[in-house]
């Protein structure tokens, strides 16, 4: 079996290091797989830059400045099958196609004649533009006079959204797509769409429980030069970029001061991720704040969360977050927001607690009990490595995978 994956890019955050666990366990496995992707920054044997015509970048980007169409102007898409290995493949499979690397129409008239799978890791899909819809319910009817063109990522020039949905709903109504989504929430979501007349499957992705594990603290200390210390409760904020807004880190950074100063060297933040070394003005003595860049080396990440006692992600949306689940795979309770997919993985008050996203108190009363109750973080540790090992465990997914790809490439084949 072969199968090609596709993506805007091999280092990014938790998409781009779910394909790199799901390749090398491929691989591994016997099947032989390959990354194309449009933004590479490594070197691993089996990253290949997409092809693409000299130029085309250029052009697509004033396109989509031009027209605020993203993700329809690259013809390169149609000619992905000149490509020897790719014409080869059983099985397209494409992650993040917000990345601006792929026509989207373009893929759906290829799915006609490949097996071609999307893994949608948020909304967009079924949408005009945005990733989450934070309650906006306009891409059930057309779109347009969308609240969310500010948003940094996908980005978009101007309104175009009522003919982006256009665009997808015929893409989609044209294809022979086929959906795997990763959680029972972005399942029912689809479900609820116009993406509904694709057959949709859904399946846990995996953890690598081999290394991310509980580890000795002191030694998950000595990888930074980090004194630990077993009489101070440290809350991790860990995320790929600290400022994102949707995930909300930072603005939990005072009312944790404020709690601080109820538990005077009794609590300490890590923050990991880019622009962490900037919040290093909010430490004090009071609630000392350590900092690390973003970790893109899984057996750091996993030194990284063995450092906390706790990880705080208060996003206000999420399909399931693969650092929570890299946090409880190695024994650290998490304290999220109940949107989502986090449900499926966060079970409140026996691997971490779920709190309402509109509610900050409600993360710092749950935070308090835990610096009051070193039981109750013990209790939450064990509960969190079971819960990794018995529903998110790699080599799991990637049984099912394999089982998923052939019935995909049956099912295309006798179409």
């Amino acid at each position: 079996m072969r199968i090609a994956f596709f993506n805007y890019s091999d280092l990014a955050s938790g998409a781009e290091a779910l394909i790199d666990d799901t390749i090398t366990t491929l691989l591994a496995r016997g099947v032989e797989a390959r990354l194309y992707v449009m933004d590479q920054f490594t070197d691993r044997p089996y990253v290949r830059q997409l092809p693409h015509f000299p130029g085309e970048r250029r052009v697509e980007y004033w396109f989509r400045k031009a027209t605020g169409w993203n993700n329809v102007m690259y013809p390169s898409t149609m000619f992905l099958g000149f490509d020897r290995w790719i014409k080869g493949a059983d099985v397209w499979h494409f992650h993040n196609l917000h990345g601006h690397f792929a026509s989207i129409p373009m893929l759906a008239r290829l799915s006609r004649k490949r097996a071609v799978v999307l893994s949608p890791v948020d909304q967009f899909l079924a949408t005009g533009y945005c990733t989450y819809t934070l309650g906006c319910n306009r891409f059930r009817d057309a779109c347009g006079e969308c609240p969310q063109l500010d948003l940094p990522y996908p980005g978009i020039s101007r309104d175009a959204t009522a003919s982006l949905l256009a665009i997808k709903k015929s893409a989609i109504n044209k294809s022979r797509f086929n959906i795997l989504v990763h959680t029972k929430y972005l399942a029912e979501f689809y479900a609820s769409t116009f993406v509904a007349q694709c057959p949709i499957e859904q399946m846990y992705y995996g953890v690598n429980t081999k290394i991310f594990r509980p580890l000795d603290r002191s030694f998950a200390a000595r990888q930074f030069a980090i004194t630990p210390d077993a009489d101070v409760l440290t809350i991790g904020l860990i995320h790929s970029d600290i400022d994102d807004k949707r995930k909300g880190l930072l603005s939990y950074l005072d009312p944790l001061k404020e709690l601080a100063n109820k538990f005077p060297g009794r609590i300490r933040v890590l923050l990991v991720g880019r622009a962490s070394d900037q919040i290093k003005s909010f430490s004090s003595n009071i609630m000392p704040i350590l900092t690390l860049p973003f970790q893109t080396g899984k057996e750091s990440l996993a030194a990284a969360l063995n450092l906390c006692d706790l990880l705080l992600y208060p996003t206000r949306a999420d399909n399931l977050s693969l650092t929570c689940l890299n946090a409880l795979a190695c024994g650290v309770p998490v304290i999220s927001s109940d949107v989502g997919g986090q449900s499926e993985a966060v079970i409140d008050n026996v691997n971490g607690f779920l709190c309402n996203p509109d509610r900050p108190e409600e993360f710092i009363e749950r935070i308090d009990q835990m610096v009051r109750m070193s039981d109750l973080v013990n209790r939450l540790s064990l509960g969190a490595r079971k819960s990794a090992t018995e529903k998110f465990d790699l080599d799991v997914y990637v049984d099912k995978l394999i089982e998923y790809y052939d019935r995909v490439a049956r099912r295309h084949d006798h179409a």
